[in-house]
């Protein structure tokens, strides 16, 4: 199967790769290479029947992705034009071709989280630190303290016809906050997700492509 569709984004910065490492506590994911984030010389190859789409408002950037890689629940999906998205069961911890791209999240605490389906009212804080490009390219660290909300009434209504279970989650720093949300199925795969990127891409929008 290959992927036919890529991000339609307006100009941002590329970063070159020369190498996709996934970070999340001390694992580190298989090699990629080729991706530049420029039209490759050949199409990805995806290992799978899924596809994904992904949206990011503030770039005006969407996209279909396809499954290029998968290890120890990290799933990596990619463009035609080499952009790439890894996921870990279903929580993003990198980007790489979008310029002030997530280098790295750890998400122990918000995999147990959303395992768990635990409410606003038993679940306590997590810690959860991430690192992202600056404007200058620079990695910069951020370390948050994450807990899930409650949804309010309105957002509940709107969710319950199409049988996923909502989950809010809240991370905040000493200098930002953001708020991420989950749409989980009966299974408790992620369907539907909004997550938080870096200050410059913010929230990135994604949905299961129904087979």
């Amino acid at each position: 199967m290959i992927l036919r569709t890529s991000f339609l984004i307006r100009p941002v910065l590329w970063v070159t790769l020369s190498a996709m490492m996934l970070f999340s506590g001390c694992d580190q994911i298989t090699r990629i290479t080729g991706l530049t984030g420029k039209v490759p010389a050949s199409e990805p190859q995806v290992i799978g029947p899924e596809l994904m789409r992904v949206s990011i408002p503030a770039i005006e950037a969407q996209a279909t992705l396809g499954p290029v890689a998968r290890r120890d629940n990290v799933t990596v999906w990619q463009t035609l034009d080499g952009i790439t998205l890894s996921f870990r069961s279903g929580s993003l911890i990198a980007t790489r071709g979008l310029g002030a791209d997530l280098m790295s999240a750890d998400v122990a605490g918000r995999l147990e989280m959303l395992r768990n389906s635990r409410g606003a009212s038993e679940g306590g804080y997590y810690p959860h630190i991430r690192s992202y490009l600056d404007g200058e390219d620079r990695t910069v660290f951020r370390s948050y303290q994450c807990r899930p909300v409650v949804p309010t009434d309105s957002e509940m209504e709107a969710d319950r016809d199409s049988g996923l279970r909502r989950i809010e989650e809240l991370c905040v720093s000493p200098t930002d906050q953001f708020t991420n949300v989950y749409w989980l199925n009966s299974n408790g795969a992620v369907i539907r997700s909004r997550q938080w990127i870096s200050p410059t891409l913010e929230h990135m929008e994604t949905a299961s492509v129904p087979q």
